[in-house]
C-alpha cells in the first residue's frame, strides 16, 4: 500500500501548488464559448415555439367567423402539440382543447343549442390561449369584436347540419320522410276506367243488361 500513499501525497502537494485563480480564468475561458452557443441555441428554440405558438393563436383568431376553413382546422389541430404541458396553464388549455374535440364526436344531431354550447368551448379555449401567451383580451372581446358576416355563421351551421345528417342517413341510423301525393297515370287509361266503372254501376241499378250469345249445343 505505500504506492497509494506515496500517490497520495503526489496529488496533494499538486493540488497545493494549484493557482486558482488562474485556473478558473483557463476554465472561463475554454468553457465560455460553449456555454454561450448552448445558451443561443436554447434561445433560438425557445424563440422558435414562441413564434409557433403566436401564429397558431392568430390564425384561430382570424378564422373564428370561418371555423370550417382549413386554415381553422390545422391550427386547431396543432394545439396540443405546440401546447403540450401536463401542468398549470398548458393542461388547461389541453382540457379546454379535448373537450371542444369531444362535443363534436357527440352522437345527437346538431341544433341551435350544440352550435351555442360549440361557440362557448371554442371561445373557452381562446381564451386560455391568449392569457398564456400574454395577452389581455376579455372573453367577450374575443367572443365579441371580430367581423363576421351572419350569412356566413348561417352557412356553416348549416353545412355542419347537412353533412351531420348525410353521414347518419348512410350510415343507415336514420331514414328519409316520404309521403306521396299521387300516382302519374295516363289519361285515356284513366277515362277508360271511369267508363268501365259507369257501365258496372248501370247494369248493377238495372238499367243496362249484360248481353248474352247462345252459340247453340251439339
Amino acid at each position: 500500500m505505500d504506492w497509494i500513499t506515496h500517490f497520495a501525497a503526489q496529488v496533494w502537494g499538486w493540488l497545493g501548488t494549484v493557482n486558482w485563480a488562474n485556473a478558473s480564468i483557463v476554465f472561463a475561458t475554454l468553457g465560455g464559448p460553449v456555454l454561450a452557443v448552448q445558451a443561443q441555441k436554447w434561445l433560438e428554440r425557445r424563440r422558435s415555439v414562441d413564434e409557433r405558438r403566436h401564429a397558431i393563436f392568430r390564425t384561430l383568431m382570424a378564422t373564428r367567423a370561418a371555423m370550417l376553413s382549413g386554415e381553422h382546422v390545422q391550427a386547431f389541430n396543432a394545439v396540443p402539440v405546440e401546447f403540450y404541458g401536463s401542468k398549470g396553464k398548458l393542461k388547461e388549455i389541453n382540457t379546454a382543447w379535448k373537450t371542444y374535440l369531444d362535443h363534436h364526436a357527440e352522437d345527437n344531431p346538431p341544433d341551435d343549442e350544440w352550435v351555442k354550447k360549440r361557440l362557448n368551448l371554442f371561445y373557452d379555449l381562446l381564451f386560455l390561449i391568449s392569457q398564456f401567451l400574454g395577452f389581455n383580451f376579455t372573453r367577450e372581446q374575443l367572443q365579441r369584436d371580430f367581423y363576421g358576416p351572419r350569412a356566413h355563421g348561417d352557412l356553416e351551421t348549416e353545412q355542419t347540419i347537412i353533412r351531420r345528417g348525410l353521414v347518419r342517413l348512410f350510415a343507415g341510423e336514420t331514414t328519409l320522410p316520404m309521403a306521396v301525393k299521387e300516382f302519374p297515370a295516363d289519361e285515356q287509361v284513366l277515362l277508360n276506367q271511369a267508363a268501365l266503372q259507369k257501365l258496372l254501376q248501370e247494369w248493377l241499378e238495372g238499367e243496362r243488361a249484360v248481353k248474352v250469345q247462345n252459340e247453340g249445343q251439339t
